[in-house]
């Protein structure tokens, strides 16, 4: 018996999958969101089939996917062998998992009826499938023309938009994300835009920014300092992914965080396996804070500890942009939702990550549209106190109430704009806590007595008294630790503006 038990959207999934293989379709695109559990789905299907006396082979595109894939196998009952370099392999598994890099060079060392490593297989699985139209995959799929294809993606598109009606002949989307969201399966987002660059002067190649003239737009002293001053004031403590422009671009912003004392950390595609293992260890036991990377974390990657996604890279490109802040939407013990904070404008452009989505194979004004507009979503706004990003008349989380709504929606055509609000009402007990943290962080410091008293009169424009005043001292929580840290990183850059200014 398997080791696990397929949820219900699982279970449709695998039938939905064999409905259309009744119906002849050979190429059938899986569409799950991240988080899904396509591996079980892929095990349970794999599963099946080897009982039937098919022989499977999977194709993944990063190492680590082939070690998923293998331990779901394993859960099945399914013996498997891995196609992978400095791997022995074991070819006589009825089943054989491969990275699609290691696969698609081994089979040109010899005609295939002689190549001990082509796998006569009747069913293929390919995962990340939107890369099933780059030449690699092409040139190994055209061994399998008649086999049964099955690719699973989050993002059936590529990076223009164009969808892939071009190999597969059939598409099915069992759940959307806000169903998973529904159902606990992942945690919703919480989404700020508390910047947006100029990009009207960056061409677009392929679909998407062009990453040469997008990171000098967005790799300079300001925008960086933007990003790490926003982090802290919004989601300062919390372990967080960033998504930068390029290699520069991001050890930029580490650079940045970590002389504002945030322990932050550099990964991109040339660092080796160690090194990436080491890294994410280091995050996942809180050692490190931040992880600043350039299109590694993007896909196919499983850490449900991040907290906050920073997205320091606009785009134009759906998948990317789903792909990216999905990263952050994996359950994990005491999270209840995951930050988004927007410095790219993405959210305006492409929507935010729980929008139910349609999803087509046709060519880019088809391959996908939303399916159901949020309640009143004629526009987004963006509060500029709390920097918030939402639909409607009212902001959720400071409860600003936008005046003549409907006259500002008939004004506004394409453009946002950012909203004053007013001051958010904090009751006793958010008072309570703000000066009981705010104490017991400037007694850790050996700040004055009155250094606490100063500081929530700034937070909450009255003096601490009575009740407030006599409450014991409480560890600063993430809100408040942010906050200090926010305030840290103005002082000390009005500081260096103001010296600047005197030189």
């Amino acid at each position: 018996m398997p080791k696990f038990q397929l949820r219900g959207y699982q279970e449709a999934s695998v039938n939905l999958v064999r409905a259309e293989l009744y119906k002849g379709h050979k190429k059938i695109l899986l569409v799950l969101p991240t988080g899904a559990g396509k591996t079980h789905i892929l095990g349970d299907v794999a599963s099946k089939a080897i009982l039937k006396g098919h022989k499977i082979l999977a194709l993944m595109h990063r190492r680590q996917l082939v070690d998923q894939m293998v331990d779901r196998f394993t859960d099945c009952e399914i013996e498997s062998g891995k196609i992978m370099s400095g791997v022995e392999p074991e070819l006589s598994c009825s089943c054989q998992v491969s990275t699609i890099q290691t696969y698609s060079r081994r089979i040109k060392l010899e005609e295939i009826q002689y190549n001990q490593f082509f796998i006569n297989a009747s069913v293929v699985f390919i995962d990340e499938a939107h890369h099933v139209l780059s030449k690699s995959y092409q040139k190994v799929l055209e061994h399998y023309e008649d086999k049964i294809v099955i690719g699973v993606t989050a993002t059936p598109c590529l990076s223009s938009g164009v969808g892939m009606g071009e190999y597969f002949d059939t598409i099915v989307q069992p759940v959307s994300v806000s169903g998973l969201v529904d159902k606990g399966y992942l945690v919703p987002g919480e989404y700020y835009g508390p910047s947006a660059p100029d990009l009207s002067k960056v061409k677009t190649v392929m679909g998407d920014y062009e990453k040469k003239a997008l990171s000098k737009k967005m790799n300079t002293p300001k925008l960086v300092g933007d990003v790490v001053g926003n982090w802290g004031r919004i989601a300062g403590g919390l372990q967080t992914m960033v998504f930068a422009v390029d290699v520069k671009h991001s050890k930029a912003l580490v650079m940045e965080f970590e002389r504002h004392g945030i322990s932050a950390e550099h990964l991109d595609a040339y660092c080796d396996d160690e090194t990436r293992e080491a890294t994410l260890n280091r995050f996942r036991n809180g050692d490190t804070r931040v992880i600043c990377n350039v299109g590694l974390y993007t896909e196919g990657t499983d850490i449900p500890e991040i907290q906050c996604i920073d997205l320091a890279r606009p785009t134009k490109s759906i998948g990317l942009h789903l792909q990216m802040v999905g990263r952050g939407a994996r359950p994990y013990p005491g999270k209840e939702k995951f930050i988004v904070i927007d410095h790219g404008g993405n959210i305006e452009r492409l929507g935010f990550y729980e929008d139910e989505i349609e999803w087509g194979l046709k060519g880019k004004k088809n391959a996908y549209k939303k399916k159901k507009v949020r309640k009143k979503e004629a526009h987004l706004f963006t509060c500029e106190m709390c920097s918030t990003i939402f639909s409607g008349k009212r902001c959720p989380m400071c409860f600003f109430e936008i005046k003549d709504w409907g006259r500002k929606i008939e004004a506004m055509d394409a453009e946002l704009v950012a909203l004053k609000a007013t001051k958010k009402k904090y009751t006793t007990a958010d008072k309570q806590k703000w000066f009981s943290m705010l104490k017991y962080y400037g007694d850790s410091k050996g700040y004055s007595p009155g250094w606490a008293a100063h500081k929530f009169r700034e937070k909450m424009g009255v003096w601490p008294r009575g009740k407030v005043k006599d409450v014991p001292t409480t560890k600063p929580d993430n809100e408040v630790q942010g906050w200090i840290t926010h305030g840290i990183i103005k002082y000390i850059n009005s500081k260096k503006k103001q010296e600047a200014q005197a030189a």
